[in-house]
């Protein structure tokens, strides 16, 4: 595989998967802000003993914190997000076009211009 092929490759790829997991987060801090919903609303609602209470609570600041990670992780993931906005739409071009290019060199005519040997190819 020739290095322009296997670099525009590995850029579509990186693209992939910097979106994929910037959905992906996107995803779980939903997840996460629908339990974290659910346990307020428990909590709110319900009646409990201290022990029981607590147990509640606590559960609810382990969710929180959770979240913090994912949206901490997200956040950072943003810089790159916006970065590849840009380059995303012509990536696939980019590879499609370099692809292309590597295989019509494999059908390559040469006519000469001065010799008399006729045309020249690659096979």
């Amino acid at each position: 595989m020739c290095v322009a092929r296997e670099l525009s490759s590995n850029l579509v790829t990186i693209i992939t998967t910097i979106r994929k997991t910037s959905d992906d987060l996107n995803k779980q801090l939903s997840q996460m802000d629908k339990l974290i919903c659910d346990l307020e609303h428990e909590i709110e609602f319900g009646k409990f003993d201290v022990f029981r209470g607590y147990k509640k609570i606590k559960q609810l600041q382990n969710s929180l914190n959770e979240r913090r990670d994912i949206k901490n992780e997200w956040e950072l993931i943003q810089p790159l997000i916006s970065y590849i906005g840009g380059i995303e739409k012509n990536a696939d071009k980019v590879h499609t076009t370099i692809v292309n290019r590597e295989l019509s060199f494999k059908n390559r005519k040469y006519t000469p211009r001065v010799l008399n040997s006729g045309v020249i190819t690659n096979s």
